[in-house]
């Protein structure tokens, strides 16, 4: 039994009561307006800074300061209250994805200061190999940015923007968080600084996490393992930036046994590892006409040794598949200012991805091995080339016309491989993406927005060339015959900040065209193909308001959305997609008289409607509705809040539910704790 699940009663009325305590001893809050100011800033969504009120997209920031107060060791988490936003596993709770919009893991694009991860052998898209603690900040750009980000952007884009240095000669800080669902902790400790005009910051994190602890009990093979090392060295000043950063970050993952087709299936993944190395330089105010250019370069390399045995009527097959793909990448951009009523950006990317990948079958009989092993190999690599252009365009009235242009070259080969179900040779495309979006700002701390955007994304090497037997249910080939997949988007949505209410709205549709799914070719064979098209509308909202007298903040955040599949012979909404997904709750924050300190609690419930699935034989699956209670409490204290502390107990009435994009069951009621210092 898990030490929390004894003392959940105690551990709630003791939460209650601290929070009673706290509130009688405060005195009313003043937010920093640095805080607020620089909180406010984002650049994902133009590629160079702006005010978060005046960008055309549909845009949501998840603070270094929401994400120290919630403890979370995963930064598919840190995201799940995001509207738009749904976390999925695959059956691998330590190794979690994320879909905007109901586009898929595949069709998110994720970043890391502007650079980009991504995955040639996946079914599900780029991995989120990063270390929680290293954030500073999330900027979540929803809706097609294929005009700033290329390919992958068609369903969205997570960049992750990392902590660099400090402030003094010579800080540090080390935080430790216990999670009750797993019995796990994660522990980091950091040093970093300035010394004149340079900056550094080293930093390690280890985390180790159990089965995970359900309503229903254990799920067993559900633990996963995580360490990363970080290392930053900078030199900045008023008019330059350089700097060189490298991350080392690795994996083991479980994922419980399960059944498909009424087989026993097995599936780890014991290494799944990130290393890299990247260099930037950033000038401002290099001149009137010029007043920034940004270069970057960055080499990475994903490791996986994914391993998946699954049962036969004779035996069991097991198979190893070990994929390393490097990915260079450059690219250059280039802030111009023609006219003072013109802001343009125009900028060169290149990547390169090459892919080796080793799969070997055995068979085993009675727990031994028959005959002998086989195995292919596939060495395969993709270049992409893009230039883009962006022209904010100030016109009369308070309004901003923003409009883009995006050209993509795609070169592809299937250089080598001993496969005979694979293709030998290549696919080139080029491709040519829009967008234009329109902002107003004649009304006080309101601002309305209209974007029309454009998606596009190229077929990964695996669906080209490669194909998978992952899964279970028999073999995929590959498609060199592939189209792009395409997407039109168009969006409307208000903003509205006046230091009591905070609104914010939007209202999407998304058309997108060739679709990449498989279809059957044969017993037990499919392939990828262009088959579906997707329709998908929705609304999404956050709305909150502040009441200073008594430091309360009621809020609430969601979506209402609805996407439907058309294959040309069978059309359904039905597709596995919740129509209302949100959280619903009150926060309260105040600073203490007695001493220095900060104290602060949040009460809320998170809840999903029922989500259906139906197939093309009419089989309908059905995800039910759930509803979650949770409680946060927490403070910082010293004279620069250098001591925090926070308690989460999340899913306080122990209930039983599978979200609609999981496979896993997830945690019953759990305490996560996180205590933390910086000197």
């Amino acid at each position: 039994m898990r030490l929390f699940s004894v003392i959940r009663p105690a551990a709630l009325s003791s939460a209650l009561c601290l929070s009673l305590i706290c509130g009688t001893a405060v005195t009313a809050m003043a937010m920093d307006d640095s805080e607020m100011e620089m909180s406010n800033i984002v650049v994902s969504a133009t590629k160079t800074e702006r005010d978060l009120m005046d960008v055309p997209a549909s845009v949501s920031v998840v603070s270094e300061k929401d994400i120290r107060r919630r403890a979370y060791t995963s930064i598919a988490d840190m995201l799940q209250d995001v509207p738009g936003v749904e976390v999925f596993d695959e059956s691998l709770a330590g190794a979690k994805r994320l879909n905007i919009r109901g586009e898929s893991g595949s069709r998110v694009l994720i970043l890391i200061d502007g650079q980009k991860i991504n995955e040639q052998k996946s079914m599900d898209g780029a991995p989120l190999l990063i270390d929680p603690n290293q954030i500073d900040r999330i900027e979540v750009v929803k809706g097609p940015a294929s005009v700033l980000y290329g390919s992958e952007a068609i369903g969205g884009v997570v960049n992750v923007i990392t902590k660099k240095g400090g402030d003094k000669p010579i800080q540090a800080s080390a935080s430790l968080t216990y999670d009750g669902s797993t019995e796990g902790f994660n522990g980091n400790v950091a040093v970093y600084g300035a010394i004149d005009a340079f900056q550094y910051r080293v930093s390690g994190t280890r985390s180790d996490q159990g089965d995970r602890e359900t309503p229903d009990g254990t799920l067993e093979e559900s633990d996963s393992e995580m360490t990363s090392y970080n290392g930053f060295l900078g030199y900045h000043t008023d008019t330059m930036s350089l700097g060189i950063g490298v991350e080392d970050y690795d994996s083991e993952v479980e994922s419980p046994p399960t059944e498909v087709m009424g087989r026993p299936f097995d599936l780890n993944l014991p290494e799944w590892s990130r290393q890299k190395v990247n260099l930037f330089a950033d000038f401002k105010g290099v001149s009137e006409l010029f007043p920034r250019l940004r270069f970057d370069t960055y080499f990475q390399e994903t490791k996986k040794d994914f391993w998946q045995a699954m049962g036969l009527m004779t035996g069991e097959m097991r198979m190893q598949t070990y994929n390393e793909q490097g990915t260079s990448g450059a690219s250059f951009q280039a802030d111009i200012l023609p006219h003072e009523s013109h802001y343009l950006i125009a900028g060169y990317s290149f990547t390169q991805d090459t892919l080796d990948a080793d799969t070997t079958f055995e068979m085993y009989v009675g727990g031994s091995p028959m005959g002998r092993p086989f195995s292919y190999f596939h060495e395969a690599a993709i270049t992409t080339h893009a230039l883009y252009l962006q022209d904010e365009w100030m016109l009369p009235m308070d309004t901003t016309l923003t409009i883009g242009g995006r050209q993509t070259w795609v070169e592809s080969e299937l250089e080598d491989t001993d496969d005979p179900k694979a293709i030998k040779g290549s696919v080139d495309d080029s491709q040519a993406v829009f967008s234009a979006g329109l902002t107003w700002t004649g009304a006080e701390n309101l601002t309305l927005r209209g974007l029309v955007s454009q998606g596009y994304r190229f077929p990964d090497l695996n669906k080209l060339f490669i194909g998978t037997p992952h899964g279970g249910e028999g073999f995929t080939l590959g498609n060199p015959d592939l189209d792009p997949e395409t997407s039109n988007n168009i969006e409307f949505g208000t903003r509205f900040n006046d230091g009591a209410w905070n609104i914010d709205i939007t209202a999407f549709f998304n058309d997108a065209e060739d679709y990449i799914t498989t279809q059957t070719v044969g017993p037990g064979v499919s392939q990828f193909a262009n088959v579906d098209k997707a329709e998908t509308k929705g609304i999404e909202a956050y709305l909150a308001y502040s009441f200073p007298v008594v430091n309360l903040t009621p809020y609430v955040s969601g979506v209402w959305m609805k996407r439907k599949y058309d294959t040309g012979t069978f059309s359904t909404w039905k597709t596995n997609t919740p129509e209302y997904l949100g959280r619903v709750g009150i926060k309260y924050e105040r600073e203490l008289s007695a001493f220095p300190g900060t104290v602060w609690t949040d009460l809320w419930m998170r809840a999903a409607a029922d989500a259906n699935d139906i197939a093309p034989n009419g089989t309908v699956t059905t995800t039910d509705s759930w509803e979650t209670v949770n409680m946060a409490i927490g403070g910082e204290f010293g004279e620069k809040r250098q001591y925090q502390f926070s308690l989460n107990l999340n899913n306080l009435s122990d209930e039983s539910y599978t979200t609609a994009q999981n496979r896993l069951e997830e945690a019953g009621f759990h305490a996560v704790v996180h205590v933390g210092v910086r000197f």
